[in-house]
């Protein structure tokens, strides 16, 4: 214990001295471009909703209003379009690059979600469940994508329109792997549950699965970009008034932009964990329409 204690104390005083100088040449850095630039003095106003997450269209195709979050949605599939097709247009025995990458994509989904939850037919769900996730995790990437700096899935517009196929899907699986009736039966009578509360017990898992499903998947991914932008969107904002503020204020600036820094790696897990969940999630349904008795 003794060793060790003895050999992490030199370390930290070695990251020490390079955080201050990291510091200090972020602080310079200010001074110049203030110098070169000169950074127009503002007070600090909070964003509001509308300056967040409300965009003026860039242009019109006919009834339908382009605005910058559907550009960058567009951009974000093609790009993934792009990368899977390019990956296994001439895929090779050892995997190197771009296949490398796609296969371990690939495998992460079926052995980790696809398989554990659906079992072996979740093999045939595997490029869905690829499909949802990239495009997922992707979309809320954008929230700290420097010049973007928006998760597309913070409109609420897009996990609706993800959420609905899936539970159009579920139910189809459903109905088709046991019959209409016996599915429907499935779901508000499950087995092991005494007859008195059954009855109580059918409207409340009835509304769950057919009201309630497709609003929290939708809801659940919405709201954590939604908070996440917001948190840092006022951070940053709070950031340029320092920068633009007095000699004090060009060095305190440090501690927002610092705070927000930190936070981008927090919601790095967020944007990774919510685009799991939603595609975990799919699958458990997926499971549930196919093996009613789990």
């Amino acid at each position: 214990m003794t060793t060790a204690t003895a050999t992490e104390a030199p370390v930290k005083k070695k990251k020490l001295p390079k955080i201050l100088a990291v510091l200090a040449l972020a602080v310079a850095i200010v001074f110049v471009l203030d110098v070169i630039v000169g950074f127009e003095k503002t007070t600090f106003h909070a964003p509001t909703v509308e300056e967040l997450f409300e965009f003026e269209p860039i242009f019109e195709i006919g009834s339908l209003e382009v605005t910058f979050p559907t550009l960058v949605m567009f951009g974000v599939t093609l790009l993934l379009i792009w990368f899977f097709v390019s990956a296994f247009r001439r895929p090779k025995l050892i995997p190197k690059g771009k296949q490398n990458v796609a296969e371990a994509g690939v495998d992460f989904i079926r052995e980790q979600i696809a398989l554990p939850v659906i079992g072996p037919e979740g093999e045939k769900w595997v490029p869905y469940l690829v499909a949802i996730f990239f495009w997922v995790f992707l979309n809320n990437f954008m929230s700290i994508v420097p010049v973007i700096q928006f998760p597309v899935t913070s409109r609420m517009a897009y996990p609706v329109v993800l959420a609905i196929p899936v539970w159009f899907i579920f139910n189809a699986v459903g109905i088709k792997s046991q019959g209409f009736f016996h599915y429907f039966k499935n779901v508000m009578f499950p087995p092991g549950v005494p007859l008195g509360i059954n009855f109580l017990l059918a409207f409340i898992e009835l509304f769950s699965t057919v009201i309630v499903r497709p609003i929290t998947l939708s809801v659940r991914l919405f709201a954590n970009m939604v908070a996440g932008h917001m948190i840092l969107g006022v951070l940053f904002v709070a950031s340029s008034v320092f920068v633009a503020g007095d000699v004090l204020g060009k060095v305190g600036f440090i501690a927002p932009f610092g705070l927000s820094i930190a936070l981008m790696g927090l919601e790095l897990f967020v944007i990774s964990m919510q685009a799991f969940i939603f595609t975990i999630l799919t699958a458990v349904y997926i499971s549930g329409a196919l093996h009613p008795e789990h």
